[in-house]
């Protein structure tokens, strides 16, 4: 069975993904903050700054795959043009025959 995709289905599709990305580009903003709080303190060592190194990686993982993941999102789920916004207004969608 073929089945197609409203217009709606597809834009709240997108805004989940959406949602979700902005989710992974904050946990990454948040290790980002969190390697940096570490720089800070006044009793660095070899082993914090080994802690400080590995939350960086995370961090720079967590953008990248961010990055993919809105890549990948735009590409299943392009972002509506106005003029077929407008187009789906003057001419809904046919219901299907049974």
């Amino acid at each position: 069975m073929i089945h197609y995709s409203t217009s709606d289905e597809i834009k709240a599709c997108r805004a989940f993904a959406l949602e979700r990305n902005r989710q992974m580009f904050e946990e990454a903003q948040a290790l980002s903050r969190s390697a940096f709080a570490l720089l800070e303190g006044s009793d660095m060592d070899v082993e914090l700054f080994d802690r400080y190194q590995a939350m960086r990686r995370k961090a720079d993982f967590t953008f990248q795959e961010a990055i993919e993941h809105l890549r990948v999102l735009n590409e299943d789920f392009p972002p509506v043009s106005l003029s077929t916004q407008n187009a789906h207004r003057l001419h809904p969608p046919l219901e299907p025959r049974t």
